[in-house]
C-alpha cells in the first residue's frame, strides 16, 4: 500500500497529533530542564540551611502549558474537518507548529534553570523579572498555537 493510498482511505488521519505530540517532547524537555536547575537550588538550600524557594517549581512547571498549546491547535486542525486529500499538508502543518511550540517549552526550561542558579545566589532579588522573562518566552508558544490556526484553512 503506498503512503498516498494510506493517508487518504484512513478517515480522519491529518496527523492532528502531531503538533501535541511533539509539543508534549518539548513541555517535558523543559520540565526536566528546570528541574535539574531547581533540584540543585534546593540542594544548595539544604547545604546552606535556609528554606527552599517555592518559585523553583513554578519555574520547573512553566513548560507544561505548552502541551496544552499543542492540543488546542490539534483539536482546531480536528474541527476544520479538512479533506483527506490534504493530510499530508496537514501533518506538515502540525509539525511545525508542533516544533515551535516545543522550542518555546524547551527555552522555557532553560530560561528557568537559569532562574533557579540565580535564585541560589541571591534569593531576594528578581522573582518579577524571572517569571516575566518566562512568560516572554510562553508567548512565542502562544503565537505559534494562535499563527498556526489562522493558517488552517476552513472546510
Amino acid at each position: 500500500m503506498t503512503l498516498s493510498v494510506l493517508l487518504t482511505s484512513v478517515t480522519g488521519f491529518g496527523g492532528h497529533a502531531i503538533a501535541l505530540g511533539i509539543a508534549g517532547v518539548g513541555s517535558a524537555i523543559g520540565t526536566g530542564i528546570a528541574a535539574q536547575g531547581a533540584m540543585g537550588l534546593w540542594k544548595q538550600s539544604i547545604k546552606d540551611g535556609k528554606k527552599l524557594p517555592s518559585l523553583a517549581l513554578a519555574m520547573v512547571g512553566m513548560p507544561l502549558s505548552q502541551v496544552i498549546y499543542g492540543m488546542i491547535f490539534m483539536n482546531a486542525m480536528i474541527g476544520a474537518n479538512l479533506s483527506p486529500d490534504s493530510y499530508m499538508n496537514q501533518m506538515i502543518w502540525a509539525m511545525f507548529v508542533g516544533i515551535a511550540i516545543a522550542a518555546s517549552a524547551i527555552m522555557q526550561g532553560k530560561a528557568g534553570a537559569a532562574a533557579c542558579s540565580n535564585l541560589a545566589v541571591n534569593d531576594k532579588q528578581g522573582d518579577g523579572m524571572y517569571i516575566a522573562a518566562m512568560g516572554i518566552i510562553e508567548t512565542v508558544a502562544l503565537l505559534a498555537m494562535v499563527f498556526g490556526m489562522g493558517g488552517i484553512p476552513t472546510a
